[in-house]
């Protein structure tokens, strides 16, 4: 009679399969890795931010040094920037965020369908205020704990604005 190949099974029991390979197991457990070794899927450096940065920020971005504070906070300010900036040049208005083109539309199909949106800029710049701050806090506590002197840290002013756009 065949070697059954016995390895435990989700239900706990024993696989019946009979065993083909020469570790002593079947096809499903114990065959060869079709994967490639190592991660390959993993994030490299300078993948995640550095493609989407213009190239003024490009400059501010190499100068950083990764896994500080510091960076981080120059990191969210440069996107805080952005999303001002966005803001002023949206002003208000729908933003174009997807075109479709209908390739085989006929006589009566739009051979372009368009869709734009209203962003939420003031969401965006009060979850990017709020981590600016929570960083700066975190600074805060280590710079504390580790007996630095903060020349690092640039002050951040927030502005409230009334209905006439006006500085309060």
């Amino acid at each position: 009679m065949a070697e059954t190949c016995g390895a435990k099974t989700r239900s706990g029991a024993k696989c019946k399969n009979t065993a083909k390979m020469a570790n002593g197991r079947c096809r499903m457990h114990g065959g060869s890795s079709t994967g490639a070794p190592g991660n390959t899927n993993s994030v490299k450096a300078g993948s995640l931010y550095s493609q989407y940065l213009t190239a003024e920020e490009r400059e501010q971005y190499d100068a950083l040094e990764l896994g500080k504070v510091d960076d981080e906070l120059r990191l969210t300010r440069i996107r805080l920037a952005r999303a001002l900036a966005a803001e002023q040049r949206a002003n208000g208005q729908p933003e174009l965020d997807e075109v479709t083109n209908n390739d085989g539309a006929g006589e009566y199909v739009a051979r372009e369908s368009r869709k734009s949106k209203v962003r939420d800029y003031v969401k965006i710049i009060d979850s990017l205020t709020a981590r600016i701050e929570s960083l700066e806090k975190t600074r805060k506590t280590l710079v504390g704990e580790g007996g630095g002197n903060g020349d690092e840290v640039v002050g951040f002013e927030v502005f409230t604005y009334d209905e006439a756009d006006t500085a309060v």
